[in-house]
């Protein structure tokens, strides 16, 4: 008789704990179906445009979901998947250049420019440097600029195409 009692005592610590946990999982669960729950009007702006699209990073998720769900579809992991994923590295490329641009600009202000308040003797390279960040700013931040673009009109011209259907059908535009 002793032992009903005691497996009768070790599911009650289960129980508490296990209702949290499940409410917990099942609360983050609920926020990612929410999440991805397709508005009409995300539908039509995606749709509108690929620049749309890759504009709104809800968009960039959903699109990228996409491709996942076609690679799984077709057994080639990464067959689609890489085309966004190096867009969306360039793209993250050109910021990180536009904020080393910005530091550039600071510190030739700072220390290199005419007159900065903790000027440093270079000889007449400051001027050089100066006249150089103003023209041409730091060399790079288009590097990748036309492999970039011929990604983008290939994902363009073909997945975002079926995307664009996926969408309007799910929609029932």
């Amino acid at each position: 008789m002793s032992s009903p009692t005691k497996d009768a005592a070790q599911p009650a610590p289960q129980a508490t704990t296990t209702p949290a946990t499940k409410t917990e999982k099942e609360k983050e669960k609920a926020k990612q179906e929410k999440k991805k729950v397709l508005t009409k009007p995300q539908g039509e702006k995606w749709s509108s445009s690929i620049n749309a699209l890759l504009a709104d990073p809800e968009g960039v998720e959903a699109f990228r979901d996409f491709l996942v769900e076609l690679e799984n579809e077709s057994g080639e992991a990464g067959e689609y998947t890489r085309y966004i994923d190096f867009y969306l590295e360039c793209e993250e490329y050109k910021a990180r250049f536009k904020k080393l641009e910005d530091k550039a600009k600071e510190i030739f202000e700072d220390y290199l420019a005419v007159g900065a308040d903790k000027e440093v003797g270079t000889g007449g390279k400051s001027v050089e440097i100066g006249d150089k960040l103003e023209d041409e700013g730091l060399e790079g931040v288009n590097l990748f600029d036309e492999p970039q673009k011929k990604v983008k009109k290939k994902l363009a011209d073909g997945v975002y195409i079926n995307f664009c259907l996926d969408i309007k059908k799910k929609l029932k535009l």
